[in-house]
């Protein structure tokens, strides 16, 4: 079980409002390594994905092979299955509700700046019928993202803040 950092609590909404605000600002990105943002608000589970592409694809610009192309087709496959990439707590019965994905592979009508360090910005939103019996999310992206090495986890919900760090032996983040 992944132990988790205290930190401070904030008010959910200026939480999620400071995460989606932290996800866009540009920057550098560290190949190997994403970042989620977890939050727990009543019975929904909202999971915020922020990656560089490479992690996901092995390449960061926009596909110019038919075998990248397909790497991109696979991937948004992949992601737009929830349930197999996230496992909330089984007893909390938890069922995935939406799915979005913003990166400009997935968009190759908006051309723009083709820099080589694009991310994929996602979002995961589940409805639990048992909010009170979710304690925790195996991450399976390590299984099927072999450039990825680490997922930077925040959580936000009825127990307070935390942060860990998720790796392929350790998947499990837990509160």
């Amino acid at each position: 079980m992944n132990c988790l950092r205290h930190l401070p609590v904030l008010p959910l909404a200026l939480w999620l409002t400071m995460s989606s605000a932290m996800a866009h600002e540009p920057g550098a990105h560290v190949h190997g390594i994403a970042k989620l943002q977890v939050a727990v608000d009543g019975d929904i589970l909202t999971l915020g994905l922020e990656s560089p592409l490479d992690n996901l694809l092995g390449f960061e610009r926009m596909p110019r092979s038919e075998k990248q192309k397909a790497a991109v087709r696979d991937m948004a496959e992949r992601l737009n299955k929830p349930g197999a990439l996230f496992l909330p707590t089984p007893a909390a019965k938890c069922a995935a509700v939406s799915v979005k994905l913003v990166s400009p592979v997935l968009e190759p009508a908006k051309k723009g700046n083709d820099d080589g360090h694009a991310d994929l910005d996602a979002e995961f939103v589940f409805k639990c019928a048992q909010p009170n019996a979710l304690r925790g999310v195996a991450v399976k992206f390590f299984d099927g993202f072999r450039h990825l090495r680490q997922i930077d986890v925040q959580v936000v919900g009825p127990r307070g803040q935390a942060a860990a760090k998720l790796t392929a032996a350790q998947p499990q983040i837990s509160w």
